[in-house]
C-alpha cells in the first residue's frame, strides 16, 4: 500500500518521465528536489519562518527520512502541532508561457501532532504516518 502512495506522490511531483530508470525512492527524493519553498506555520495559522535557501530545503527534505515512515492513523488525543507548506515552480505546459513559471504553487503539506505522528496532504487526500523519533524531534525544533 505504501509503495502504490509513493508512486502516485512520485507521478504527481514529476509528472510523465518515461526515460526514468532510478528506484522508487531515488525517484521521490528526486522529486522532492523540487521543492523551493517551504513555508511553517504555528497552529493559530500564523506563519513563522520561511525556508527558500536551496540548501536548507535539501537539508529539510532529507531529514524527513521518508522512507522510514510507516502509515498509520494518527491517535485522536493527538494534539495538531506546526504545518509545512511546501511549494514549487509550476510546471510549463505546451503554449504556455515561460514567465509564468516562476510563480511558486502550493504542491503539499505536512501538519504534525504533539506525537511522532503526521498527516501529509496532496491536494484533497491526506495519509497519515507514524515517524520515527529524530524525524519527530527535527520538525519539532521549527520555532
Amino acid at each position: 500500500m505504501l509503495s502504490l502512495i509513493a508512486i502516485c506522490v512520485l507521478i504527481f511531483f514529476v509528472g510523465c518521465n518515461s526515460k526514468n530508470n532510478k528506484s522508487d525512492s531515488e525517484n521521490w527524493a528526486d522529486s522532492l528536489e523540487n521543492v523551493q519553498k517551504i513555508e511553517v506555520i504555528s497552529p493559530e495559522e500564523n506563519p513563522i519562518l520561511t525556508i527558500s535557501d536551496k540548501q536548507e530545503v535539501e537539508d529539510f527534505v532529507n531529514a524527513l527520512k521518508i522512507d522510514k515512515w510507516e502509515m498509520k492513523d494518527v491517535p485522536s488525543e493527538a494534539i495538531k502541532g506546526k504545518q509545512f507548506d511546501l511549494y514549487q515552480q509550476k510546471t510549463i505546459k505546451f503554449g504556455e508561457s515561460s514567465k509564468d513559471k516562476k510563480e511558486l504553487k502550493h504542491v503539499a503539506s505536512i501538519t504534525t501532532y504533539n506525537k511522532p505522528y503526521l498527516d501529509f496532504n496532496l491536494g484533497d487526500v491526506r495519509f497519515s504516518f507514524k515517524v520515527p523519533k529524530e524525524v519527530f524531534e527535527y520538525l519539532s525544533e521549527y520555532q
